[in-house]
């Protein structure tokens, strides 16, 4: 009987990193194609492989990466829900840029919501909190709730932005919590997840562009005398301040505080191994003392190690081999065995 299982998006055994270049076209990356494609640039959107339905992006000075044409053939499960009930939702920020082979945004609806359909998330929640139980948490991706399959924005997520949100004094995005793990009455946990790209920061100074605010404007805004997890004076003297870990944690404690008194909040970084050990550092020494247990450093290799528990689940071993197999820049991404 043939296997009617859709296919994992290109991986290692797919691709060929060594990028071939002739008369300003590249040779499409997967192996033994031989289609020849213009890459894209700011005013076109670059040729789209026929066999493979890929962009390759990339100069010949840049690092090679490509984009599938459509965003179904990036994701591992339920594609057409993400597809068609979280691309374009006005709740989604950027939700355009799930096509890509580094899209952070991909990689986290792929093993979050895989993980979810294995019964694998309660381990998650153990891993950020310490807290054991039988119980599956909540499940909510940039603010919409994905336990029922309701993507409806999250109320609580909604509170907490029109507290610390509805006045700020530049027009920007308001805060997106890329996962979100509820248990309600035990732990909320907001994870900020990083595939490419660094947790970035606000110095003392001016605004970093019209979309940014300044470091004061950051600890000002983002404050509420009832929260305890974060040194507010510690973080005004220090040099920098990761701001999406300080928005993060705050909404997190509020949000906490607003569902339960029982409800214990946390946070997390998600990097791959032994990325962003520094700004989580630095980000770390800015609780207070006794808080010091509600933020932590996750990788992508330890909820890989999750897919173990549930390898006789086809959902989780499809996990299993998409995070052996996964690229970034046509290249192997993580560290597993």
């Amino acid at each position: 009987m043939p296997d009617l299982e859709p296919p994992l998006p290109f991986g290692t055994p797919d691709l060929d990193p060594s990028v071939k270049w002739a008369n300003e076209r590249v040779t499409c990356y997967v192996r033994g194609c031989r289609q020849q494609l213009r890459p894209p640039t700011r005013t076109f959107a670059g040729d789209v492989c026929p066999t493979h339905g890929i962009r390759c992006h990339g100069a010949k000075t840049h690092t090679p990466t490509y984009s599938y044409r459509d965003v179904r053939r990036n994701v591992i499960i339920d594609p057409e829900l993400l597809a068609t009930r979280v691309v374009g939702h006005p709740f989604k920020f950027e939700s355009h840029r799930l096509g890509l082979e580094n899209s952070e945004d991909a990689l986290t609806w792929n093993v979050f919501r895989s993980l979810q359909r294995a019964n694998l998330l309660k381990h998650v929640g153990e891993l950020v909190t310490g807290i054991r139980t039988d119980a599956e948490p909540d499940l909510y991706l940039w603010g919409l709730k994905l336990t029922d399959d309701a993507v409806a924005p999250w109320d609580l997520l909604v509170a907490a932005r029109e507290r610390f949100e509805s006045n700020l004094p530049v027009d920007r995005p308001l805060t997106e919590p890329d996962i979100a793990l509820h248990l309600p009455g035990r732990y909320l946990v907001l994870i900020e997840a990083k595939f490419t790209s660094p947790n970035p920061s606000y110095a003392a100074g001016p605004r970093k562009d019209a979309r940014s605010l300044t470091k004061d404007e950051l600890l000002r805004i983002y404050h509420d005398p009832g929260l305890a997890i974060l040194d507010r004076p510690r973080a005004v003297e220090a040099y920098r301040v990761h701001y999406q870990l300080w928005r993060n944690t705050v909404f997190a404690e509020w949000m906490a505080k607003l569902d339960d008194r029982r409800t214990q909040a946390f946070h997390a970084n998600l990097t791959r191994t032994g990325e962003e050990i520094v700004s989580c550092a630095e980000f770390r020494s800015l609780l207070n003392p006794d808080a010091t247990d509600r933020f932590v450093h996750i990788a992508w290799e330890d909820l890989h190690r999750l897919t173990s528990r549930g390898l006789h689940d086809p959902v989780a071993a499809r996990l299993d081999r998409y995070l052996r197999t996964k690229t970034t820049r046509l290249r192997p991404a993580f560290r597993v065995g």
